[in-house]
């Protein structure tokens, strides 16, 4: 179990780092401004890439055992046009964000969205390794375009930043067509004989259960980075997403355990198992959570400058400000996805609408007279209301309200963080 778990971490925890070197060489070549601008366009994609998901997300991974590719590709890449069209119309009517971005926002979205449904075909076909690769070599490309443009003067812009999201998001796409091409070419790869319609039909309603609580989610994560931009300016987003980013980094410890988690849950009609396995997980992941979270929160302000740049001597204070709900969320990360595996995605998105229902009033008080503090305080309170929430839901469901990590699970990890010391340092 555990091996598994680090296996998919450490490539998580890869794509991780080269994330941040995004961040960093961004931040110090084009300040503050230039890396709320950045955060804004990342934020804005994701958003759009959780409508596409209603269609080609979880449901393609589900369902590729069950229909045709065929049919699978032909829906799920026609919903995915439809919704960058919406959203290029969307975007330049309403001036949500930049005119000079409407375009290259919606195309960018329509280029990660076809990237991610091959990704989750692989994923159906069980070719992880293949999938990992899609993901990894997207910020792998960036940081490398950014960093021979900034370095060799070539350009420096905030158009950098997409020319290099085009070339990587390009490069993933092609990539997953080659490994994917037998099946494009084989026009009968599997008996099913369903149509067309019933495929869409099928794509849509399973996406649709699954994505409500992710889009719900997102919005109350990353809504606070437009109302900072209206209050206030680009460069509070730009110090806000960087804290934002270095914080929300632990999670990367609890998605490699739901991964585990997820997979052993749809595999067993033993509720009471169930229950036992998220109340082990969950106690295993807050507690490490915590231990990832202790160096982040007491390095001092002069670190985070010399790292991004003079104008991100705040991160300290902001990451204090985050640290308490974001180890909270740990709890309905795990749990969330107990509800997932026995079919319950209503619950997390009861959740995920509660943490957004109180997201929306606190940000409009809060936001204009404390900016990132105050939006920071808001997404505390919004991450301990949503796990509040899945923790309830949980003991109706037979499991534990309060869950808190002993010293068995300090000693089990103490000596697993040992023999992997050993392996590396032999």
């Amino acid at each position: 179990m555990i091996r598994k778990i680090f296996s998919t971490f450490t490539i998580r925890f890869a794509s991780a780092i080269l994330n941040l070197l995004i961040a960093i060489v961004i931040s110090q070549y084009l300040g503050a401004s230039g890396k709320g601008e950045q955060g804004i366009i990342l934020a804005t994609i994701a958003i759009i890439i959780l409508f596409d998901n209603i269609v080609g997300g979880a449901s393609v991974v589900y369902l590729t055992p069950r229909l045709k590719f065929q049919n699978i590709i032909k829906a799920s890449y026609l919903w995915a046009l439809l919704v960058s069209v919406t959203t290029f119309t969307v975007l330049y009517f309403t001036k949500f964000v930049s005119a000079d971005h409407v375009f290259p926002i919606a195309s960018l979205s329509f280029l990660c969205s076809l990237t991610s449904i091959n990704s989750s075909i692989l994923i159906g076909k069980e070719e992880i390794n293949k999938s990992n690769a899609l993901n990894f070599i997207i910020p792998f490309i960036t940081i490398l375009v950014l960093f021979f443009s900034f370095t060799l003067d070539i350009s420096k812009s905030v158009n950098t930043y997409i020319s290099a999201l085009y070339i990587a998001y390009g490069g993933s796409f092609i990539l997953s067509l080659f490994f994917l091409k037998k099946e494009f070419l084989n026009r009968n790869n599997t008996p099913l004989n369903e149509t067309f319609s019933k495929a869409l039909s099928m794509l849509f309603k399973y996406g649709a259960q699954n994505q409500m609580s992710h889009i719900f989610q997102l919005l109350s994560f990353r809504l606070s980075y437009y109302i900072l931009e209206f209050y206030w300016d680009k460069a509070h987003v730009g110090v806000y997403s960087n804290g934002v980013s270095i914080i929300e980094s632990v999670w990367m410890i609890s998605s490699s355990i739901t991964l585990y988690q997820y997979s052993r849950i749809v595999n067993t009609s033993d509720n009471k198992y169930a229950v036992g396995l998220t109340e082990m997980l969950t106690k295993y992941g807050i507690l490490i959570a915590f231990i990832a979270i202790l160096p982040i929160i007491i390095l001092p302000s002069g670190v985070y400058t010399w790292i991004f740049g003079p104008d991100f001597s705040q991160l300290n204070k902001l990451i204090i400000l985050l640290a308490p709900g974001v180890w909270v969320f740990n709890y309905a990360l795990i749990i969330g996805h107990y509800f997932s595996g026995i079919g319950k995605y209503y619950i997390n998105t009861i959740a995920s609408a509660v943490g957004l229902l109180v997201t929306i009033p606190l940000l409009l008080l809060l936001v204009p007279h404390y900016h990132i503090y105050g939006a920071a305080a808001v997404a505390s309170i919004s991450y301990f209301c949503t796990s509040v929430v899945v923790l309830i839901y949980f003991k109706k469901h037979g499991g534990k309200a309060i869950l808190i990590p002993g010293i068995h699970e300090f000693r089990t990890i103490q000596s697993q963080i040992q023999k992997i010391l050993k392996k590396i340092f032999k």
